[in-house]
């Protein structure tokens, strides 16, 4: 598999996937390198899921070969387009929200205004930060596709670059903690010698 460059379909390359879109902060720094949510992707799959929100998809306009689907939101809430990833990886994209909504939470109240598509998930505040729905969603997503060994791998590797940590893969249990959604039933720890989050964010 090779870095884009062009593409015409899947398989033709990889590129950098922006999970939390960038035109949601204007591409600016330091959030457009944020590894956290920066991740790699099919270049043909990246174009197609574009800046839509996160969402549940029922009768798709598009599938990916490996199930991703974009088309007409049928989670409460909300109805206009968005992109579904695979089960395997919801969790994953709820915490790098998370993540994103704690690491900015100085800048992210100005965001919502940047694009329709921000608009239908972000508030104009620190905190919540999040439509209701979207919360929500994220909460169900973040239980029901745990912390996996890649992921705290990739947190360890993360923080070799950045030397920064997402402490919802190190304490899952936060997100119940902070914004009070979702059953509160999981639980992380971090191993003894490395950072704790608290001085991570």
């Amino acid at each position: 598999i090779k870095k884009c460059g062009n593409y015409s379909v899947e398989g033709d390359c990889y590129n950098r996937e922006h999970s939390f879109p960038a035109s949601w902060f204007n591409d600016a720094a330091p959030m457009y390198t944020a590894l956290f949510h920066v991740i790699p992707a099919d270049g043909f799959v990246n174009n197609r899921r574009s800046n839509y929100p996160l969402g549940i998809v029922g009768s798709a306009d598009w599938t990916s070969k490996n199930g991703s689907k974009v088309g007409t939101c049928t989670y409460p809430g909300y109805s206009g387009k968005v992109f579904e990833p695979i089960d395997e990886y919801k969790g994953d994209f709820a915490r790098s929200y998370f993540y994103m909504a704690t690491r900015y939470e100085n800048l992210i109240a100005s965001w919502y205004n940047n694009s329709t598509e921000a608009n239908a998930v972000l508030l104009n505040n620190a905190f919540p930060v999040f439509e209701t729905w979207f919360l929500t969603m994220l909460s169900e997503w973040h239980e029901a596709d745990p912390v996996s060994a890649k992921e705290t791998d990739r947190n360890d590797a993360v923080y070799a670059i950045q030397n920064n940590r997402n402490p919802f893969i190190d304490h899952p249990e936060y997100v119940n903690q902070i914004w009070g959604v979702g059953q509160g039933t999981v639980t992380g720890k971090i191993e003894a010698g490395k950072p704790t989050p608290s001085g991570s964010t």
